[in-house]
């Protein structure tokens, strides 16, 4: 009997023999693979198919597949927070989006909405580029620059070319006020350090601590607490880190953070973030000082093996130093207050009773014994000499190691923990507030609340626009439309700002040094004004008085139109002898014994015809770059949209530049040198300066910063250094006390004969912040001649200039006590006074 089967018969019977075909090879993989003991095969793309074809289940599975969205975009994430998305106007963030696609793989690009740029018409969208793989979540991150609050910023995916984005998110953004500075926990439990947030160490005095919603405004620090210890959103791009001033180190393995976080946070100490790691039994010094940790070479002690047992007597002199605050609006309800402990040559402040520590006598403090690996280290001691700190400056920066833990449930309790803190940890200046003024809203600003600077964002800063303070005009004065404790300092730190004394200078220079003038508001309506006349009355005389035929009037106006188009075209034309030309000025700033620089440019393009660049960073992640203002628009102007892009390489992309005219842009990075430019020897011997920086230093001038009357600096003329160079230092009676820059005649012959550097050497020498952590500091100014490389422009320039200003930062002094005058006007009380209150 010969059995014959259908069409549907036949193509069953070809699947089934398909799917034993294909599962041979497969076993013999398994086998040959040493996987024989697992019984699972392989299913292959036949297989599956088949089984979503006869299988309920799997059809079911898939029906329900085919209901979800083609994207799912869960949490959108600013670091270094989990859910808030603060943002600070001016500064840029690490942006992470959490999506999936569901359907199908997914290539494309994930971009913001443009981003409009501060008093210019140019509009920037920030974008990288994405591949998700079908049904698999994925975390994408990205650098993005806000120059104002918004509310939400919407986040799409689109294909390259797409007229319409594939799916779109909107991301609900928090401000952060200009002065507010981020304080991140790094811990096993870092909610034990929640109840620093009512601290008066990180509110001011003069809020009133329960209005909660004053404190989100004025607050000096927020502190950034993460929901799993184990997954912290640090971003690993350190130029994202400028509103991070500290960093809480408790008991957190350093291994957690991958290279790109441990390379940011070595950066940004040196740049002037402060570190304070925690100590007892728990302590992650011995995984910190271990020879393998990145931050080894850095830290000021390491654990000497012994351990100091301390009572609650042993602790009074300690209590005696940092007695607790009082808020303004209890000072206000109860004026009774000993006055007896303030210096005579201060004002009463709003220090309370020094109180002491709480230890259960079965409990007493254990510190963790440190010895110093480094000279430059300075101890945390009570007046009996007790240890609680150890803390060395690295770069402009510091590491603060504690001997004791401080999550100890009697330091959590005891009052003048506020004042250790704000003293110590966050070596934060005192309130300034007047006590015996019940209206006193003042505040300290942001340069006091951080030692984090950028000399090129931050030599002197612009004040950025307020937004939302109103002062208006009454008959009789200016008064403020806004309560006084809506009024917040403005002082910025490391704000990316046109305005900014250092843009401004470079701006100047460069226009000035292109000798292209490009025509302004004037040149346009004199232009606008004599068409018209020559359009309307003068024609028209001419046709109807001189040719005596009125209707010829029509027949000039399009004659004149591409006349005067000619004139003006040629009016404003200068031949350059080229059609496409860069020049820039940069900036490299080095620290101390430290072979990475922060480096900034700042560019002016020019071309003959409408060009549109891209300006690249090739192999270097750190770099940002955004449009300038050149202060050369029209009012009306169109409005042009580039683009950066983060990944796969750093790029600021469609930079347009209009025929004959200039357009300016700037950029950040941070750059490795083949070494620093290093101080070697003592204060009593010979002293010398290193040159490791691959560059040749000119008209280079050693700056003592604040050692002469008035707190002025005092300077010494080096001269020239070659690179690898080493020049011995001058004695003192080769200084003097004003510098405005190199000498014209000894400048004369060795250029840049394109720029004049005198407006910024002066200025980079001059220069003297006055602050606590700056006392003590030595530098080096200097140039050199050319741009610094890594910066790639497309379509290439004919002609690219530049010169590099260096500023070398070689020395600073010790971390300044926390018992100076800057920290406390507070005098400590005898502590026989403490003992008897007991």
């Amino acid at each position: 009997m010969i059995l014959t089967t259908g069409r549907p018969g036949r193509t069953l019977l070809a699947m089934v023999v398909g799917i034993a075909v294909f599962s041979i090879p497969a076993a013999s993989r398994a086998q040959g693979l040493g996987l024989e003991e697992d019984e699972t095969q392989v299913e292959s793309e036949a297989a599956r198919r088949f089984r979503e074809l006869t299988d309920p289940d799997a059809q079911a599975d898939r029906e329900k597949d085919t209901l979800k969205p083609p994207f799912e975009f869960y949490r959108t994430q600013v670091a270094p927070f989990d859910v808030l998305t603060y943002v600070k106007p001016n500064h840029w963030v690490a942006l992470t989006q959490e999506l999936q696609a569901n359907n199908f793989d997914y290539r494309g690009q994930l971009r913001t909405a443009p981003v409009p740029l501060r008093d210019m018409p140019r509009a920037v969208d920030f974008r990288r580029d994405v591949r998700l793989p079908e049904g698999e979540p994925m975390r994408l991150s990205w650098t993005a620059f806000l120059p104002e609050s918004y509310k939400s910023l919407e986040i799409s995916l689109v294909r390259p070319g797409a007229l319409r984005p594939d799916d779109a998110t909107e991301a609900p953004l928090l401000p952060l006020q200009t002065h507010q500075m981020l304080v991140v926990i790094l811990g096993k439990d870092p909610m034990a350090f929640d109840p620093w947030k009512r601290y008066q160490a990180v509110i001011p005095a003069t809020t009133d601590p329960e209005d909660q919603q004053l404190i989100e405004r004025r607050s000096y620090y927020r502190l950034v607490i993460p929901q799993d210890p184990d997954e912290v959103n640090l971003s690993a791009h350190p130029l994202t880190w400028t509103t991070i001033s500290h960093l809480i180190w408790d008991n957190y393995d350093p291994n957690s953070l991958n290279v790109g976080q441990q390379r940011a946070i070595v950066d940004w100490l040196h740049w002037g973030g402060q570190l304070i790691i925690t100590g007892g039994p728990n302590s992650s010094i011995p995984a910190l000082a271990d020879v393998e940790s990145f931050l080894a070479p850095y830290l000021p002690g390491e654990l000497s093996g012994e351990t100091i047992t301390l009572t609650e007597e042993d602790l009074l002199d300690l209590s005696a130093d940092y007695p607790p605050p009082v808020w303004q609006d209890v000072l206000e309800s109860n004026r009774v207050i000993d006055y007896s402990g303030f210096l005579p040559t201060q004002e009463p402040t709003r220090y309370g009773d020094p109180v002491p520590i709480d230890l259960p006598p079965d409990r007493p403090l254990v510190l963790t014994g440190l010895s110093p690996i480094a000279g430059d280290v300075s101890w945390i001691t009570d007046a009996r000499g007790r240890r609680f700190g150890l803390e060395r400056r690295v770069g402009r920066g510091r590491i603060l190691m504690l001997t004791f833990d401080p999550k100890e449930a009697a330091f959590q309790r005891w009052r003048g923990n506020d004042t250790f803190v704000r003293r110590v940890v966050l070596r934060r200046p005192e309130d300034r507030w007047d006590p015996t003024n019940a209206t006193d809203t003042s505040m300290l600003g942001g340069p006091e609340l951080s030692w984090y600077r950028l000399l090129a964002r931050d030599l002197d800063p612009a004040q950025p626009p307020s937004e939302g303070n109103r002062v208006v005009m009454a008959p009789y004065g200016m008064t403020s439309s806004v309560d006084p404790l809506d009024e917040l300092p403005g002082a910025p730190v490391a704000s990316w700002l046109d305005s900014a004394r250092l843009p401004a200078l470079a701006r100047d220079t460069l226009l000035k040094a292109s000798g292209i003038e490009v025509p302004g508001a004037p040149f346009v309506l004199r232009v606008m004004v004599a068409y018209i006349v020559a359009l309307v009355p003068l024609n028209w005389f001419v046709c109807r008085f001189v040719l005596r035929r009125r209707e010829l009037a029509w027949v000039v106006v399009p004659l004149l139109a591409l006349g005067f188009a000619g004139a003006v075209e040629r009016a404003a034309a200068i031949d350059t002898g080229y059609d496409r030309a860069c020049d820039e000025i940069d900036l490299l700033e080095l620290q101390a014994e430290y072979p990475r620089a922060h480096l900034s440019r700042f560019s002016v393009l020019y071309s003959t015809g409408r060009e549109d660049f891209s300006i690249g960073f090739p192999g270097d992640p750190t770099a940002l770059a955004l449009p300038m203002n050149a202060r050369l628009t029209i009012r009306g102007e169109q409005t042009t949209q580039s683009s950066w892009q983060a990944t796969p390489g750093p790029q600021l992309l469609d930079f347009r530049v209009e025929p004959r005219s200039l357009a300016m842009f700037r950029s950040e990075q941070l750059v490795d040198l083949p070494g620093g430019i290093t101080l070697q020897g003592t204060a009593e011997g010979p002293r010398e300066i290193v040159n490791g920086s691959g560059l040749e230093l000119r008209d280079a001038v050693l700056v003592d910063v604040g050692v002469e009357p008035g707190g002025r600096n005092r300077f010494s003329t080096i001269g020239a250094i070659p690179a690898g160079g080493v020049v011995t230092l001058p004695g003192p009676e080769a200084s003097f006390s004003e510098y405005t820059g190199p000498d014209p005649a000894e400048e004369a012959g060795e250029g840049p004969h394109w720029a004049d550097l005198s407006g910024f050497l002066g200025p980079l020498a001059s220069y003297n912040w006055g602050r606590p952590e700056d006392a003590g500091e030595l530098r080096l100014v200097a140039w050199s001649d050319g741009p610094m490389p890594g910066q790639e422009l497309r379509p290439g320039v004919d002609r690219h200039r530049g010169v590099t200003l260096v500023v070398a930062h070689l020395r600073y002094g010790p971390p300044p006590s926390p018992h100076s005058r800057s920290y406390t006007s507070y005098e400590p009380k005898p502590v026989d006074q403490l003992r008897q209150a007991r």
